[in-house]
């Protein structure tokens, strides 16, 4: 009760400051950003504000961590809960930045939420309970390419909402009983499907990538929600309105 009203107090004090104007450039150079309504864009700069705070931010390799960087990933992640609860993100504490892809010694454990080039090349990664590391210039394609549907930045802050109940399994909290039982039926199905595909060598929207396991599906589905809604709704009707119902927001892109 009294953390509760503690960060209640705290995100009060934060948010009266308003976002500062020496971080608006960062913001509005996101495409996806000129695509928001009002209320949406004030809540992703509140947002926005509350993640940068609250994290422990540490560059990696020589990199000094600067506030574009900051509200670059913050801003990122943020777009993804314009619809959730203002402590959707209460497990990220700390973010680990490269200057880009990083390397682990082979037989290095994984953390659920790899990506990567090969085994030991990595893009970024989720720990359960742990920090989110990234590729700084990885980050800074996936905002430059708006509508191609791969973000690192998506695909890493997916596995941390997908982690809130304790699991990286691809079932992300559900709102009710019902959103739980129609995700597990179409995710099931369309994950299947996946992966029949890329056994067959097909391509598809989603990808290979998608077909490793349920965690990646749910997270490689959440990059293409956001960057090719359209595609995704002309495809996957069912996943796409699966996901519409758990981000309660339905993405606007330059696929449009």
């Amino acid at each position: 009760m009294l953390i509760s009203l503690y960060r209640k107090w705290k995100r009060a004090r934060l948010l009266e400051g308003g976002f500062r104007a020496t971080w608006l450039p960062y913001m509005e150079s996101l495409p996806f950003v000129a695509h928001l309504t009002p209320a949406q864009r004030t809540r992703l700069e509140e947002l926005t504000m509350v993640l940068i705070d609250q994290v422990y931010w540490e560059g990696r390799a020589g990199l000094e961590v600067t506030d574009e960087m900051r509200v670059s990933v913050a801003a990122q992640a943020c777009r993804l809960i314009l619809g959730l609860g203002d402590d959707a993100y209460r497990g990220v504490r700390t973010v680990y930045l490269f200057p880009s892809t990083y390397s682990a010694p082979d037989g290095t454990m994984k953390g659920p939420g790899v990506r990567g080039e090969g085994d030991s090349h990595r893009l970024g990664e989720a720990w359960l309970r742990g920090p989110v590391v990234l590729s700084w210039r990885a980050t800074r394609q996936g905002a430059a390419n708006d509508d191609d549907g791969r973000n690192v930045i998506y695909h890493e802050f997916a596995h941390k909402l997908d982690m809130i109940d304790g699991y990286a399994d691809g079932t992300p909290p559900a709102r009710n009983r019902q959103a739980y039982d129609t995700w597990v039926e179409v995710a099931g199905r369309e994950y299947e499907r996946l992966k029949e595909s890329t056994d067959r060598g097909k391509r598809t929207l989603l990808g290979s990538y998608g077909a490793t396991n349920e965690a990646e599906f749910f997270a490689v589905a959440t990059e293409v929600f956001f960057e090719r809604p359209e595609r995704m709704r002309e495809r996957h009707e069912e996943l796409f309105r699966c996901l519409v119902d758990f981000y309660g927001q339905t993405p606007v892109s330059g696929d449009d």
